[in-house]
């Protein structure tokens, strides 16, 4: 990934234009970034001061992680962070490691991989409710 998605020289990028340019750039499972574009798409329409904000919490999600670790998982919850439940159950249906980590009421994980994703989803819970702050 080059530098330029990550920082530019003399300041940030826009936060939008970060986050849509990560999303575009990434292979994901089962239409995730489709389904994070149809967001910010309607977030655009809707609400763009929320878009804002929803763009700021990925980046931000993004830098709390371990440096080791795969910032997917971050960058998407911080992006639908502030959906509304309806919201989750149209763009997050099919996607629910990141519907568990923004909704109240998550998905039950896969049995095969129980342990680490239920520790990976309160870790990125602890870090949306630091958002918050």
């Amino acid at each position: 990934m080059s530098s330029s998605v990550w920082s530019e020289p003399g300041g940030d990028p826009d936060d939008c234009a970060w986050a849509r340019e990560l999303n575009a750039r990434w292979i994901v499972r089962s239409g995730l970034d489709r389904a994070a574009e149809e967001f910010l798409q309607h977030l655009e329409a809707s609400d763009p001061a929320r878009l804002q904000r929803s763009c700021r919490n990925a980046r931000t999600m993004v830098d709390l992680r371990e440096p080791s670790e795969d910032p997917k998982p971050w960058f998407y919850a911080g992006l639908f962070s502030l959906g509304t439940p309806e919201e989750a159950e149209r763009f997050l249906r099919q996607h629910w490691l990141t519907h568990a980590a923004v909704s109240s009421l998550p998905m039950p994980p896969p049995a095969e991989d129980a342990h680490s994703v239920t520790e990976k989803l309160r870790r990125i819970r602890e870090a949306l409710a630091q958002l918050a702050k």
